[in-house]
């Protein structure tokens, strides 16, 4: 029995496979992660490394099961094509020589991620609208009712993908049933519209799902592990609800699945984008668990639950309670693979924390590479599989405490070379400081104190209220030495700004604001600085010159609803947050701002106080002044370039590693 959580190690038998422990894999998927559509070497090793880490269950994401829900632009693997079994083979292979089993998530798009170059079916005719994430705004399809045969055609599909994933060495496939997907479209009454055997009833609607699981079962044999992901509702009010999941789930239990876990949300309801994947404003642990812990007490098969789960501690207290079985992670083991092994060893406290940014899944809908803010490997774990130590030990000086210093000071010390971290003022943390003020950021403070913890593990020689200097350089004479000395908030060239307040003195100083304020700039930090005052009942308004909020160059498509605009958008309207795009601050008063709008149109903004969130300049002349002090130099985080907290961790990383 594991001595810190038994219960979240204890062994899960279902049918004649054993989980080591309750902590599965959740499907993840990425473009870089295929070639052609089929599984990579780096899918395999960026898999494999979860396995590594100790989850029971790792599961392959995003198998297309019929060319019918196949589009030519998508990343996603496919499961009718016979050339995909060698990756498949491999994959399996390499999760399980690490202990781990290997899961086969079962997908068909139906009415949604359109093509042209094929009829767009769903469960019933519509025109559908869509936001493919490839730029170009609004897609409108004609969607196509699927006649039976193909709703034949498709199940069997099921069933081949099934059996091929047995016969490649999985031993569990995972049916997506719920997010929107083709399976949960036939559930929802909102889509379905049908009046044939397929439509109407709820037995009606569930029978495409029920048909799929007999077909496995038939292909797979009675021992073969079917689990089930579902949304236990679909839009917030609208569509199928907990009542309906509930009974949805009794039926695929008589009909033989064998697992089931909870999520949240569909993709038809655009507001609900942040319930099947929680932001940061998201602060609960565990928004599933209450209705998976209600769909539980009517089954008699392991219930799991998913959605932004981090806490072993949560987690052994929901399995130990009943409420669940297991518990399914995705970014979760995206920011931290070795989040297993770490809390199986109680050592809680080394896990690299989520933040629930979603980066690492506005990176997949944008077509861009997996990557993590907190995770500097994730995506590149073919890179980092075999790491050498340095050939000889050298004095790092590293100057600036904040995130991206941290971060090359652990790694440079892991590697064995003999790290100095100086930090100008009296505590680490950078930027970290001042952001993690806001309430809902309250998970940059868990992430800089695991920071503050890993440097003080690594044998750091941590300098505080030191500021490095040519002279300090040629004191200490480093072999190498990585600036990483920040920026600080810049204010644009506008009439009376010097009245403004930098939102990093704001957060630095706490000053009183008065009850009306006016935030120059609707970038990512001024709108979430709005939304932070609005949460304490003060009225805010956004003045942002361009078409859109958060579309500066740290957008992956500028204006587009990418996951974090729809829950900055989503909270701009919760807390009443005022916005005024297309509208140019042309002078700061005493009074507040005058302004012109896009049409020419001058304007008067009243309010108590101007805070300006117009980024942050580098500190070029600091990093000048170190520049030629050493052979050997470096500059990484915002005096580089001014960034996120990914841009900064990875850069930390990459400059120790290549000491």
């Amino acid at each position: 029995m594991n001595q810190y959580f038994p219960n979240l190690f204890r062994p899960l038998k279902v049918k004649k496979t054993t989980y080591r422990n309750r902590i599965f894999g959740s499907s993840t998927g990425s473009k870089e992660l295929t070639d052609l559509n089929h599984v990579n070497l780096k899918n395999i090793d960026y898999l494999k490394r979860r396995a590594q880490g100790g989850a029971a269950m790792v599961c392959l994401g995003d198998v297309v099961v019929d060319e019918t829900g196949f589009v030519d632009w998508s990343y996603k693997v496919k499961a009718f094509d016979v050339r995909s079994e060698a990756g498949f083979y491999d994959l399996a292979g390499a999760i399980e020589s690490q202990g781990a089993h290997a899961g086969m998530e079962l997908v068909h798009a139906g009415m949604h991620f359109h093509d042209d170059n094929r009829i767009n079916y769903g469960p019933s005719d519509m025109v559908d609208e869509f936001d493919q994430g490839d730029g170009n705004g609004i897609h409108r399809h004609q969607i196509i009712e699927m006649p039976e045969e193909i709703v034949e055609q498709v199940v069997e599909s099921y069933g081949k993908a099934a059996l091929r994933a047995k016969h490649c060495g999985f031993s569990s496939v995972v049916l997506h049933a719920g997010h929107g997907w083709l399976l949960s479209q036939f559930l929802s009454p909102v889509l379905n519209k049908r009046t044939d055997k397929f439509g109407g009833s709820l037995e009606n609607r569930a029978r495409i799902t029920l048909m799929v699981i007999d077909r496995i079962r038939k292909y797979c044999g009675p021992d073969f592990v079917i689990e089930a992901k579902i949304s236990w509702k679909e839009g917030r009010t609208e569509g199928y609800q907990l009542e309906d999941s509930i009974e949805f789930c009794r039926m695929m239990e008589e009909h033989g699945l064998d697992m089931v876990h909870v999520s949240c949300g569909s993709l038809h309801f655009h507001d609900t984008t942040n319930l099947s994947h929680p932001s940061w404003f998201d602060t609960e642990e565990g928004l599933n668990v209450e209705a998976a812990a209600e769909i539980k007490k009517h089954l008699h098969i392991p219930v799991g639950v998913v959605g932004a789960i981090t806490d072993p501690y949560a987690m052994e207290a929901w399995i130990k309670e009943g409420l669940v079985d297991y518990v399914v992670l995705a970014r979760a083991l995206i920011a931290d693979p070795d989040l297993p092994k770490k809390a199986m060893h109680g050592r809680v406290d080394e896990i690299r924390p989520c933040l629930r940014c979603l980066a690492c899944l506005t990176g997949g809908y944008y077509n861009l590479p997996i990557h993590c803010s907190v995770n500097p490997q994730i995506g590149r774990d073919s890179d980092y599989k075999f790491q050498p130590l340095p050939t000889r030990k050298k004095r790092v000086l590293i100057a600036g405490g904040g995130p991206a210093g941290m971060e090359a000071a652990v790694t440079a010390a892991q590697r064995g070379h003999d790290v100095i971290l100086c930090e100008k003022n009296g505590q680490l943390g950078g930027l970290l400081n001042l952001v993690e003020k806001e309430s809902f950021k309250k998970r940059i403070g868990v992430y800089k104190r695991y920071l503050e913890r890993m440097v003080g593990r690594s044998k750091v020689d941590v300098r505080l209220n030191t500021e490095v200097t040519p002279e300090l350089v040629d004191e200490l004479k480093p072999d190498y030495v990585i600036a990483a000395v920040g920026g600080h908030g810049a204010l644009p060239p506008v009439k009376g700004i010097e009245k403004a307040l930098t939102i990093t003195d704001y957060y630095r100083d706490e000053p009183e604001v008065g009850e009306k304020v006016l935030i120059l700039g609707g970038g990512l930090a001024g709108a979430e600085c709005a939304i932070g005052l609005a949460m304490e009942g003060k009225e805010a308004t956004i003045v942002e010159m361009s078409d859109a909020l958060a579309s500066g160059p740290n957008t992956p498509y500028p204006g587009t609803g990418s996951m974090q605009i729809d829950a900055l958008w989503s909270n701009i309207e919760k807390y009443n947050v005022s916005v005024l795009l297309n509208t140019k601050c042309v002078e700061v008063t005493d009074e507040g701002m005058i302004c012109q709008k896009k049409d020419g149109e001058t304007i008067e903004l009243k309010a108590d106080r101007v805070i300006v969130a117009a980024g942050i300049l580098p500190n070029e002349t600091t990093v000048e002044e170190l520049r030629d002090t050493v052979i050997d130099f470096a500059v990484i985080g915002d005096c580089y370039q001014p960034g996120l907290i990914r841009t900064a961790a990875r850069q930390g990383y990459d400059a120790a590693m290549n000491i």
